[in-house]
């Protein structure tokens, strides 16, 4: 490893080098004579202890070649290396701990919105992702509720938060096509958390006019990107008679078709241009569809509301 990381010093100038050091099953460890020799020799507790044991080395190595290391949040696990800079990917804990050992941290949990490798709706129109049957959800608003400084923590240790990041993993993106549709419109929303203070957040701004703008950009470039569906289009199942529908593009320039027949919609379904009156009668249910058409032709997946006026559910044994 150490004549690896020489070769990697010498063609990368960085400060830091990844090391990773996660997803290492300590199984196999237990398994080897190899390993539990060496567990012996150095007078280590446990397989996590080994794991301890090389990283801190492995760091020494690089610190005296003038350089420091970043690891995945397992490097936590049988102590952490001295002056290592912990990466938190599962969930915020990692990074939590990190920090209260004064540590530095960079915030990229999966669990809040930054695996932009997983699906941005629940839509049977997403294409093949690594979060399947409803796992892996990250809607561009779950990427703009996240604070990476965890509230948790006081102000002391808030100083170890050194940024935020997302990751684009590609084992199910086979084209840049992809990956820009993956990007965007994630990666704005990432910006503004690492880069805009809390009291200057503002959803219902960066959803409806500053996005919209930004998407309306990339669709005159050519760039392909993951168009939203309506805004105020609700995503779950709506209660009544009477309902007042209200939409907005979610593109400048882009147009919104809707059926209310149980088809899914086209640019042959009906334009929507103003406020829908949607009547249900009792014991009825209704299904309103819609999909946003940019002025390039790129489509949202078929968005769908169910507004319910006492239907009963059919079971089937």
């Amino acid at each position: 490893m150490e004549n690896v990381l020489d070769e990697v010093i010498a063609i990368f100038p960085s400060k830091y080098i990844h090391i990773g050091g996660d997803e290492a099953p300590k199984k196999y460890w237990k398994e080897s004579a190899f390993c539990q020799q060496l567990i012996k020799d150095k007078g280590l507790k446990d397989e996590h202890g080994l794991q301890s044991y090389f990283i801190q080395r492995i760091e020494k190595y690089l610190n005296g070649k003038g350089r420091s290391i970043i690891g995945w949040d397992e490097i936590l696990e049988g102590g952490l290396a001295p002056n290592a800079t912990v990466m938190s990917w599962r969930g915020e804990q990692g990074g939590i701990e990190a920090a209260q050992q004064k540590h530095d941290v960079l915030m990229t949990p999966s669990t809040n919105g930054l695996y932009f490798d997983h699906k941005q709706s629940l839509a049977e129109d997403e294409p093949l992702t690594i979060g399947r049957n409803g796992n892996g959800f990250a809607h561009y608003t779950k990427v703009y509720s996240y604070d990476p400084v965890p509230g948790i923590l006081t102000k002391d240790q808030q100083q170890y938060i050194k940024g935020v990041q997302a990751n684009l993993w590609t084992e199910y993106i086979e084209t840049p096509a992809k990956a820009e549709y993956m990007l965007f419109p994630r990666v704005y929303a990432l910006s503004e958390i690492a880069w805009t203070s809390l009291n200057k957040k503002d959803l219902k701004n960066f959803s409806e006019e500053r996005l919209p703008l930004h998407l309306s950009k990339l669709d005159q470039t050519g760039s392909n990107f993951w168009v939203p569906t309506p805004l105020g289009q609700p995503d779950k199942e709506v209660i009544g008679e009477n309902h007042v529908v209200s939409l907005q593009t979610p593109v400048i320039g882009a147009k919104i078709f809707y059926t209310l027949d149980g088809f899914r919609p086209s640019e042959n379904a009906a334009e929507y241009t103003g406020v829908l009156n949607i009547n249900v009668p009792k014991g009825r249910k209704k299904v309103l569809k819609t999909i946003v058409i940019t002025p390039s032709g790129k489509r949202s997946v078929v968005a769908e509301t169910i507004y319910n006026n006492g239907a009963a559910e059919l079971k089937v044994k």
